[in-house]
Order: C-alpha cells, then structure tokens, then sequence
C-alpha cells in the first residue's frame, strides 16, 4: 500500500470508527498532523496488505486507540 492510500485508508477509519475525535482534529486544523503519526505508527501493518484485510482495520483501530489514549 502506497503512502497516500495508506493516509487515505487511515483517515478514513478515523473518520468512521472515531467521529468525534475526527471532527476534533480536522476543525483544530491538526488532522494531518495527527494521520501522519498514526501512518508512521501503522507503517509496518501496511506493507503488503490490503484494505480489504479485515484484520488490517482492526489492527489499525487498535493503533489509533492508543495513539489517542497516550495524548
């Protein structure tokens, strides 16, 4: 998975699996900055894999629950 579809793929989970904290980012203007920690958190998931791997996504949500817990 490039770079730009693995920031797609992880925007989008953030946007569907945490909404309130999606919305927090994008209106304090930091939702790049926070999708880029998680990608960089993330990276070792997505290489080789897909977006339809359903255990991606669930990797992904736990990635994103403790980057947001550790805030």
């Amino acid at each position: 998975m490039t770079d730009v579809l693995a920031y797609a793929y992880l925007k989008l989970v953030l946007e569907e699996e945490f909404p309130e904290t999606y919305l927090q980012f994008r209106n304090h203007g930091t939702l790049y900055y926070e999708l880029t920690n998680v990608l960089e958190l993330c990276a070792p998931l997505m290489k080789g894999l897909d977006e339809s791997d359903r255990f991606l996504k669930y990797e992904v949500i736990c990635t994103i629950t403790d980057y947001l817990e550790e805030e």
